[in-house]
């Protein structure tokens, strides 16, 4: 049941503010982590239940989670990117400052590990409108893919060329 858990708790959506983290969390330590994009922050937890406890508190609630595995299977290392305007939907501009990161060597799984060319699957918050882009090289650059949809294995969705590929990423 930890899967529909994790997958319901991406899923769900509500008003979000935006906030850096509190004197719970901590830059560096714990397995389960969210990304502010607006300052570039990031709240780490030990355990997951904390890190439900801190988005519940702030009603703060993820555009996408990308995973290491398919199938979303968040004990292989999952890290969520939530609105940099504070918002669960995605409007009609196209923009990449919804939510989006150029350089996904800079960002690592809840178990630590980079994100950099290791997404194997991914869930966009649902009835927010978003759409999610990948491309292969940093800086939103080289070849990208685009799809309004949550994927359980981008070798499937996209080809085999994009299991383990992406390189940045924007939510739109």
């Amino acid at each position: 049941m930890k899967l529909w858990r994790t997958i319901v708790s991406v899923v769900v959506a509500a008003a979000t503010v935006i906030v850096g983290p509190t004197a719970e969390a901590s830059a560096s330590t714990g397995e389960y982590c969210v990304q502010d994009l607006a300052g570039g922050t990031q709240a780490c937890f030990t355990t997951e239940r904390a890190l439900e406890s801190y988005q519940a508190k702030l009603s703060l609630s993820p555009l996408l989670t990308v995973f290491q595995n398919t199938g979303w299977l968040g004990a292989g290392g999952y890290l969520n990117f939530a609105s940099a305007y504070g918002r669960t939907y995605c409007d009609s501009a196209t923009d990449k400052n919804e939510a989006s990161e150029g350089d996904l060597n800079t960002r690592t799984f809840s178990n630590g590990l980079t994100v950099n060319k290791a997404i194997s699957s991914y869930v966009i918050a649902a009835n927010s409108g978003c759409t999610v882009a990948f491309w292969n090289q940093t800086g939103f650059d080289g070849i990208g893919v685009f799809s309004g949809q949550s994927c359980s294995d981008m070798a499937i969705c996209f080809g085999m060329y994009w299991n383990n590929r992406a390189r940045s990423l924007a939510v739109t």
